[in-house]
């Protein structure tokens, strides 16, 4: 026993034995130099991948609430590929692909108990993680290469000027009917075809999941329905924040 508590002791003691002894003097140029140092601005701790991401997203939750993202139909202009790169790289990081995965990620722990999860928080957060991974592939697709291919506008537009109900009718409408690049109204084919080639995809790599058509209609149904309910939020949240913060 005691061959695994002395070397803990020494481990423990020895941090404190150094700072007993105390510590030995610089050489006079050091010093001058540590002193300068001192007197200046302290040095910036740099910040890795994971912090830069949190960033984004504190910024794009702050943007969602206090800004208006989605802009008037008025001001409709048509994308090139590069700006639909652009669109499909701010939606990796958007909170609306946040909340969705989670949206799923309970969906698909209610209607698909797979076995290969866990059981409790940790499938849940399996789940989670499977869903975002979904998400963030369903936004490629559908907010750059389909549309890209389609030429198809992957953006959301708000109708302000319309009646109340004729706007909400507007708003969840848009889930299948979109823009093209040549200003026409068309079928949504980039987030129908979008949803599909994400979950077939997702199919092939996470174990248990059903395969075939079914799996894929069901992920297509459920999407138009959220994406018809987030819409709704696009639509009317700069109305609400206007009253809510008068801005």
């Amino acid at each position: 026993m005691l061959r695994f508590i002395l070397p803990i002791i020494a481990f423990v003691a020895f941090p404190f034995l150094l700072v007993a002894q105390g510590t030995p003097p610089m050489p006079p140029d050091q010093a001058q130099v540590t002193a300068t140092e001192g007197q200046g601005t302290p040095p910036v701790v740099p910040t890795g991948p994971i912090e830069h991401v949190k960033k984004m997203v504190k910024s794009q939750v702050k943007q969602a609430i206090m800004s208006n993202p989605y802009p008037a139909l008025d001001r409709w202009q048509p994308l090139t590929a590069k700006q639909k790169f652009h669109v499909f790289l701010d939606h990796t990081y958007s909170p609306t692909t946040f909340v969705n995965a989670g949206i799923d990620s309970v969906a698909d722990k209610i209607q698909n108990d797979n076995a290969e999860y866990e059981r409790g928080p940790t499938g849940l957060a399996q789940h989670y993680e499977v869903e975002l991974l979904t998400s963030e592939t369903n936004v490629f697709f559908e907010r750059f290469l389909i549309p890209t291919v389609l030429k198809q506008d992957p953006r959301y537009f708000r109708n302000p000027d319309l009646p109340f109900f004729r706007r909400a009718l507007y708003s969840v409408s848009r889930v299948v009917i979109t823009r093209a690049d040549n200003g026409t109204e068309t079928f949504n084919a980039s987030k129908v075809l979008g949803g599909a080639a994400s979950q077939a995809l997702s199919d092939v790599y996470v174990p248990g999941h059903a395969q075939g058509t079914g799996p894929i209609r069901d992920r297509v149904t459920f999407d138009l329905l959220r994406d018809a309910g987030m819409n709704l939020v696009h639509e009317f949240w700069p109305d609400v924040r206007r009253k809510l913060f008068h801005r």
